[in-house]
C-alpha cells in the first residue's frame, strides 16, 4: 500500500509540473501585417464615431485561440504593395494582408496545401461558404503567373462595395428630379449634370453637376460594356487571343460611348477635378457639385448614416453604379488575409486557424465591419449574424455585388493601358475617337509586350 501511494504521489507529482510547464510556457507569436489598421482609436470629427484600434482585435483574435500572441504590424497607404512585399518575403511577419491579385502568389502560401489536411475547411469549404465574386478573386488568375492559376491566396474577409451620391437640395433648386435606380442610364446621368451646371437659380452660386477624376475611371467602363470578359483555362499569354479580346475596340460602339459621356462628365467639373481638388466642400451646407463620381469621396457617408446625422443623410443621397447589358459593373474588389510562405513550419497550423478565424468568425467579421471594413460587405454567402447586414443601405450593397460583380480571370491587359492614357483625356488632349484608338493601340502593345516577354 505504501508503495502504491508513494507511486501515486510520484504521478501526481508529474503531471503537476507538466501542467505548470505547459501553463508557463511562451505563447506563439504571430505577426500580421495589415493595411491601415493602426493600434490607435480614431474618432471622426464630423459624427463622433469612435472606431477602435488594433490592440482590440490583436485580444479577440487571442480569446479565442490557446497560447497564441498577435501582433499586427500597421502598413500605410502610401506605397503599401513595396511595403507588404517586404514584410512579407524577409520573414517579418508571418501573415499579410493583399487585395486582388497583385504580387500575391509570390508572397503567399497555396492554401489548397493546408485545405488538403483539414477535415472541415476543405477546398469543397471554401467553395460553399463564399460569394462568387469573393471566391474568384481568391483563386489566382493572371498572365504574369500563370503558373499559380487556380491557387487560393489567403481567405477573404469582405468585398469592397461603393456608391455615387447626389445633393437632392441642388436638384431641387435647379427644378431637377433624379431618377429611381432602375430608371437611371449614363445618358440621363449627363443630362442631370449639364443641367445642373451653372450659376444656382436659387443661390446665385456657381454649380458643377458632377465631379469625376482619373482616379478608378476604368472601373466606370465596366458598366458601358467595353471590356471583354476572359475566361482562361490555361492563363498562357502566349495563347491570348487579339483578335477577339483587343481587336473589337477598334470599332466598339461601347467604347465610343464610353469617352463621349466621359468627355461631356468632365465639362460639368469644376476646375482641377482632374488633380482632385474643388470636391472639399461636398456634404457639407456649402456644397456645390450636383452629383459625386469619384467613390473615394462618397465614404464618409457612412458616418454621418451611422451617426444618425439626418442634416446630412436627407440632403445627400447615395446612389449605386450604373450596369450595362452584361449586368456587371464596379471595382470588384476584395481583401484577403493570407499566410506567409517563408513562416516557420511550426506557425504553419497555427497561423492557418488565424486565417480561418479572420475569414468566418462572426465577432471578429463584426469588429472588422464596425472598425476597419466600413465600406465593405460581407464575402459570406451565410450573414448570419453579421450586424451590419441589419442595415438597409448595406443589405443593398451587398446584394448588388452578389448579382453585379465582374467576374473575369484578368483585367490587367485594358486596366494598366488605360489608366496610363486616363489623364491625357481629361486635359483634352484626344477627342473620344482618337481615344478609342489609342485604347486599342495600347491594349494591343500591352498583350504583344507580355508575349514578347513570355517567349
Amino acid at each position: 500500500m505504501k508503495k502504491f501511494l508513494s507511486l501515486l504521489l510520484a504521478m501526481t507529482l508529474v503531471l503537476s509540473c507538466l501542467s505548470l510547464t505547459s501553463a508557463l510556457a511562451e505563447p506563439t507569436k504571430i505577426r500580421i501585417a495589415w493595411l491601415d489598421l493602426s493600434e490607435n482609436d480614431k474618432m471622426d470629427p464630423l459624427s463622433g464615431i469612435v472606431t477602435k484600434g488594433s490592440g482590440e482585435l490583436k485580444a479577440l483574435i487571442e480569446s479565442k485561440l490557446d497560447n497564441v500572441e498577435i501582433e499586427i504590424v500597421n502598413v500605410p497607404g502610401d506605397g503599401w504593395i513595396q511595403t507588404m512585399e517586404v514584410l512579407c518575403t524577409s520573414g517579418e511577419v508571418d501573415m499579410g494582408w493583399y487585395t486582388n491579385q497583385v504580387l500575391a502568389a509570390e508572397w503567399f502560401l497555396d492554401n489548397r496545401e493546408l485545405m488538403a489536411n483539414d477535415p472541415v475547411f476543405t477546398e469543397e469549404y471554401f467553395e460553399a461558404t463564399f460569394t462568387p465574386v469573393a471566391k474568384q478573386y481568391t483563386r489566382y488568375h493572371t498572365y504574369d503567373f500563370p503558373q499559380y492559376k487556380d491557387a487560393i491566396i489567403g481567405l477573404p474577409y469582405d468585398m469592397g462595395s461603393y456608391w455615387y451620391m447626389y445633393d437632392a437640395e441642388l436638384f431641387e433648386q435647379w427644378g431637377v428630379e433624379m431618377p429611381a435606380q432602375e430608371d437611371l442610364t449614363f445618358e440621363k446621368l449627363l443630362e442631370l449634370a449639364q443641367k445642373t451646371t451653372g450659376i444656382n437659380p436659387v443661390t446665385g452660386q456657381q454649380n458643377y453637376g458632377c465631379f469625376i477624376r482619373p482616379y478608378w475611371c476604368e472601373w466606370v467602363g465596366v458598366g458601358f460594356d467595353m471590356y471583354k470578359m476572359i475566361d482562361d483555362d490555361e492563363m498562357d499569354i502566349t495563347k491570348f487571343d487579339i483578335a477577339a479580346n483587343v481587336d473589337y475596340i477598334k470599332d466598339s460602339p461601347e467604347v465610343l460611348r464610353y469617352f463621349n459621356i466621359l468627355k461631356g462628365l468632365i465639362e460639368c467639373c469644376p476646375p482641377g477635378a482632374a488633380s482632385n481638388s474643388g470636391w472639399e466642400n461636398f456634404m457639407t451646407a456649402d456644397n456645390n457639385i450636383a452629383i459625386m463620381l469619384d467613390c473615394s469621396h462618397t465614404n464618409t457617408y457612412l458616418n454621418y448614416l451611422y451617426g444618425g446625422m439626418t442634416e446630412v443623410t436627407d440632403r445627400f443621397k447615395p446612389f449605386l453604379p450604373l450596369t450595362g447589358e452584361q449586368g456587371v459593373t464596379g471595382f470588384p474588389e476584395v481583401h484577403h488575409v493570407a499566410i506567409c510562405k517563408n513562416v516557420a513550419p511550426e506557425k504553419r497550423d497555427i497561423c492557418w486557424e488565424i486565417n480561418k478565424l479572420i475569414a468566418t468568425d462572426t465577432d471578429i467579421l463584426n469588429w472588422l465591419y464596425h472598425n476597419h471594413s466600413w465600406t465593405s460587405v460581407p464575402g459570406l454567402v451565410d450573414t448570419t449574424g453579421i450586424e451590419i447586414m441589419d442595415n438597409e443601405f448595406a443589405a443593398m450593397r451587398y446584394q448588388d455585388r452578389l448579382q453585379h460583380s465582374l467576374i473575369t480571370d484578368d483585367y490587367w491587359h485594358w486596366r494598366e493601358p488605360i489608366n496610363a492614357m486616363l489623364s491625357s483625356f481629361f486635359a483634352g488632349q484626344l477627342t473620344p475617337e482618337q481615344a478609342r484608338e489609342q485604347f486599342h493601340a495600347d491594349v494591343t502593345k500591352w498583350v504583344q509586350n507580355k508575349q514578347a516577354q513570355a517567349k
